[in-house]
């Protein structure tokens, strides 16, 4: 069943035919996310304690401090610091009360360090995300053939949507979806695989006209782009 919350997003990002519209919907969510928490949520004791609990991953915090809030930043960091030290350093079941356990310590430093609350709030929208897209292509014929005519689907945004279609698909769509989805990845790839080409064979004088085009002159940045999810 189709929630309105996520479709509505899914067709303004599907409504382009520019890019990978998963990498649009990436970005804008993350946005999102980032303005939630450096806002008035930040005030808020269930989401301060999660902040507290899960921290920030280094992409994230990189990302916060290009926001203009810094106080609601500095606020959320005294907080996560005060947990941070009390189960480092002053918890008798801290790391020091482990000295001889160090699987415990090594797992409680794991936990302070490889948890992010912006990623698990961007992976649980992407998910509906994920979800909604196979359905709409399943259930809407309009979005069926805005699907087939995206200029591309990056190659991790690619294999989302298809691990989501064999969860959600009968034996019988299933094919057509794997066949739509990957057709618009191989035109990308094709495409990028000649800018590519271009910009190499570029470097001898002879052929040194193929590396003027935008697309040639920005085919590393683009590949890199679409093997890595990064939106261009």
């Amino acid at each position: 069943m189709k929630e309105k919350n996520y479709t509505i997003p899914i067709n303004e990002s599907f409504e382009l035919k520019s890019g990978c519209p998963l990498c649009r919907l990436y970005e804008k969510t993350k946005e999102k996310t980032l303005d939630y928490i450096t806002g008035a949520a930040m005030m808020e004791p269930d989401v301060r304690q999660e902040t507290n609990r899960q921290g920030f991953c280094h992409q994230h915090f990189s990302d916060m401090l290009k926001l203009k809030n810094r106080l609601s930043l500095a606020l959320m960091l005294e907080s996560h610091m005060d947990v941070l030290e009390k189960v480092c350093f002053e918890d008798t079941k801290g790391f020091l009360g482990r000295a001889n356990d160090p699987i415990k310590t090594a797992d409680a430093l794991a936990k302070a360090d490889q948890s992010c609350f912006v990623c698990r709030r961007i992976d649980e929208y992407m998910g509906h995300y994920y979800s909604n897209i196979v359905y709409l292509w399943k259930s809407e014929p309009v979005f069926k053939r805005r699907f087939a005519e995206q200029e591309a689907f990056c190659i991790p945004h690619l294999h989302k949507l298809l691990e989501q279609a064999k969860k959600s698909l009968s034996k019988r769509d299933l094919p057509d979806f794997v066949k739509d989805a990957v057709a618009v990845t191989r035109k990308r790839h094709t495409e990028l695989r000649a800018d590519l080409a271009k910009f190499t064979k570029s470097f001898d004088y002879r052929f040194a006209e193929e590396g003027k085009a935008e697309n040639v002159k920005n085919s590393v940045e683009n590949v890199i782009a679409y093997l890595a999810a990064l939106g261009r």
